[in-house]
């Protein structure tokens, strides 16, 4: 058997990604009999901080769909650059992975896949009880201020104020952080345009007022920004404090992540809050309401799909009292009724953040990376993964799942790295 000599690795980022190689890299060696030493630096006192709240606490580990093309098609940016490493390491593949570990996933009816436990702590520990089986060096309050490449080919980090680690390869994993898109720039990478992906729209207007908490299964929005260009998504829609939220809405900012950024956050959003196809099904659907309730108060029939808090709001947005007869409501008042809800125009004047479950668009320019080994194209022995690079998903498992794919294919080839 060829004989290697010891390949020390350093993997710059404790989340999910940077773990996720680590486990990877250190697997591949087990089966080819490397020697190999494994050092994951992490800036912060606490590891994989974002699968800790991710969904809420669950963990929303990956999505149900196991074709690789339908799966490329949730990412706003690097769908197809995906396409070759899903082919070695898709959604089904991380099922697979986790149940080998006694971990088994669960999806629910939007696709969305969680630990079975319904909690992050049971990935968080699988992952640990792994980096202790192969004995890989999980170091944390380590911050890694700079990359040097030496003359023979080996790189150099300057971690904290005084410490130096030399490595054969290195691997850049630190999601959004800055420091990341520094590290890389410094040697020799370019870092496109950086924006917030997910996130919820500010917007103060009648329809909404006190109504937090209040649902939608299935709207229709159209997002129009001014001076760019329209998007149109479809699904659940959530009222919150301060406007609104929910998947529907999340995955139109990611969609729209760079456009809403250049309008300082201000757009129109049409919503369709029953989410039906043709206005003509809203005029059929308020005809046999009116028709069938000549005698009732208006505000005391209405689709069944609407709460009678939001249906009361919406009279008021139409100026419509709530005490009249459907026999007494005029041609020009319905029509205000199925304006609003059909195609109803809401301002956004900003955006919100999750706390720390966000995602942002925008890092290391897809062109300078090779996707069979995610190795830099401009400094040999450097490797990418997770959302430093120019790649992110949409709500749903998504970001989670390229993370997953990119540590293991960086993984499987940083130990063969001839460094």
């Amino acid at each position: 058997m060829k004989e290697y000599k010891q390949k020390i690795i350093a993997i710059i980022g404790g989340g999910a990604s940077g773990i996720f190689a680590s486990l990877r890299c250190a697997e591949i060696a087990k089966e080819k009999n490397i020697d190999i030493n494994i050092k994951v630096f992490e800036a912060s006192s606490k590891f994989l901080k974002k699968v800790r709240i991710s969904g809420g606490g669950r963990c929303n580990v990956t999505h149900n769909i196991f074709e690789v093309n339908d799966f490329c098609l949730n990412y706003p940016r690097g769908r197809k650059e995906l396409l070759s490493p899903f082919q070695k390491f898709q959604a089904a593949d991380t099922v697979e992975w986790f149940k080998q570990r006694g971990v088994k996933l669960k999806h629910e009816n939007d696709g969305r896949m969680f630990p079975i436990s319904d909690s992050s702590e049971t990935i968080i520990s699988c992952f640990m009880e792994e980096a202790e089986k192969y004995g890989i060096q999980l170091l944390n309050k380590k911050n890694v201020k700079n990359i040097n490449k030496l003359e023979n080919g080996k790189l150099s980090l300057s971690i904290n104020d005084s410490e130096t680690f030399i490595t054969d390869s290195v691997l850049i994993a630190t999601g959004s952080m800055p420091k990341g898109y520094e590290l890389a720039k410094n040697l020799g990478h370019s870092i496109t345009e950086i924006a917030p992906s997910l996130f919820t729209f500010k917007i103060t207007d009648t329809i909404l007022e006190n109504l937090p908490g209040t649902s939608f299964s299935n709207a229709a929005l159209t997002l129009k920004i001014y001076g760019e260009r329209s998007f149109y998504e479809k699904g659940p829609l959530l009222i919150t404090h301060w406007g609104l939220s929910g998947p529907a809405l999340l995955k139109l900012s990611a969609w729209a992540a760079r456009e809403m950024m250049h309008t300082n956050y201000k757009a129109k959003i049409i919503v369709n809050w029953l989410g039906l196809e043709r206005q003509d099904d809203v005029e059929k659907l308020l005809a046999t309401i009116k028709n069938s309730n000549t005698k009732t108060n208006i505000g005391k029939a209405y689709p069944k799909e609407l709460t009678k808090r939001f249906w009361h709001q919406l009279l008021i947005k139409c100026e419509i009292q709530k005490e009249i007869n459907w026999s007494e409501v005029s041609k020009n008042q319905l029509n205000r009724i199925l304006n609003n809800l059909f195609k109803c125009e809401l301002e956004v004047i900003g955006k919100s953040r999750f706390k720390e479950e966000f995602v942002e668009c925008g890092g290391v320019d897809l062109k300078e990376i090779n996707f069979k080994t995610m190795e830099s194209k401009v400094c040999p022995g450097l490797y990418f993964s997770g959302e430093v690079i120019d790649i992110d998903g949409i709500t749903g498992g998504f970001n989670f799942q390229s993370a997953w794919t990119a540590g293991w294919i960086a993984g499987s080839h940083m130990p063969f790295n001839s460094n």
